[in-house]
């Protein structure tokens, strides 16, 4: 182990790093500063309530309703079993009018 680091250690010694002089910092500083906003706005629109919430309210009473029309939630277990679960699960959700 001692060997390996020493190994990699001579190797990154005897490196030629490239030049990293103002090659890359003459093109980033041609460009403009960036625009600032103020803080109030960014924090306004945290605060927004998302649509996201709205969608997860909608699809927990559909899956409420259709809860209510018996259609059993899926289980676990044997394997065949829930595939047979699952194919009857979607017969009777196929149908189901939308």
């Amino acid at each position: 182990m001692m060997r390996v680091t020493l190994l990699c250690g001579l190797l990154v010694g005897c490196a030629t790093l490239p030049d990293t002089g103002s090659t890359a910092q003459t093109p980033a500083r041609a460009n403009a500063d960036p625009v600032l906003i103020p803080l109030d706005t960014v924090l306004a629109e945290a605060a927004r309530p998302s649509r996201a919430q709205a969608a997860e309210g909608a699809m927990q009473s559909r899956a409420a309703g259709l809860a209510r029309r018996g259609i059993p939630a899926p289980g676990t277990g044997d394997l065949a079993e829930r595939g047979r679960k699952l194919r009857e699960r979607a017969e009777a959700l196929r149908a189901i009018p939308l």
